[in-house]
């Protein structure tokens, strides 16, 4: 029925794995923060001084949760503290660098850090970031999200995120909306695609039929020597016209 089409489309919004193509798309299997004085940390979205990167693909095969703290000088000069387990074993690495961006290579993937340049306060910061899969971040978002109908008769789903960032939360919803019309789209294509090629088969099974049925109807009047009744007709009547004017 309509209502159940409905609530089929109100679980493909809640589910995981178009979650995890938002996450993996805006990245946000990567937060940062900035450490204050006070002992807490802020959380910083797009206005991270520095921006750490890891590519989704690595990621994804993490034992553990990165947790990366961050010395920056406001110019050049970065000290970088990593810190993740393998089997429950603590593995700390560090770096230095006096040139960015940086990348950072380690045996669970390539670390990348690049300042933001349009940023005009350079001042000296502490940050921290977290790098997890992004199907553990997907199953956090999913977690803190309700997807439900307006009211009773309707085929309007509200949707609602609690994030630590506004403006994040309002991003991950209307990318998950684009992601949402964009493979429904795809599937509309691939239906078509599929229903045109059908459609094409059987034309091609149907001519070929065709053309085997009138040459096997040709074959078969040569060999019983039938002839056109028509053609005999206009031959008899012409052979008659030519009698009588004689």
């Amino acid at each position: 029925s309509f209502t159940n089409s409905f609530d089929n489309e109100v679980e493909i919004l809640k589910s995981r794995t178009l979650a995890k193509k938002v996450i993996t798309d805006l990245g946000l299997y990567v937060t940062h923060a900035k450490t204050n004085s006070f002992g807490y940390s802020t959380p910083l979205y797009k206005n991270t001084p520095i921006q750490v990167y890891m590519s989704p693909e690595e990621a994804d095969k993490l034992p553990s949760g990165v947790s990366i703290k961050m010395d920056y000088d406001g110019e050049k000069n970065l000290i970088v503290d990593l810190e993740y387990s393998i089997l429950e074993e603590k593995v700390n690495l560090n770096a230095a660098f006096s040139e960015l961006p940086a990348a950072m290579p380690t045996d669970i993937g390539v670390f990348t850090f690049t300042p933001d340049t349009t940023i005009t306060e350079k001042e000296a910061v502490k940050l921290e970031a977290y790098v997890v899969t992004p199907q553990t971040c997907a199953e956090n978002y999913c977690a803190n999200m309700t997807v439900a109908p307006t009211s009773k008769t309707t085929t309007i789903a509200q949707i609602n995120i609690k994030n630590t960032i506004k403006e994040r939360g309002v991003d991950f919803i209307n990318h998950l909306v684009e992601v949402y019309n964009q493979d429904a789209n795809d599937e509309k294509n691939e239906v078509a695609q599929k229903t045109a090629e059908f459609i094409e088969q059987r034309i091609s099974i149907i001519n070929e039929e065709l053309g085997t049925t009138e040459s096997e109807l040709a074959s078969f009047k040569q060999r019983s020597r039938l002839t056109n009744l028509t053609s005999d007709a206009q031959i008899a009547l012409q052979e008659n016209s030519h009698y009588e004017q004689q």
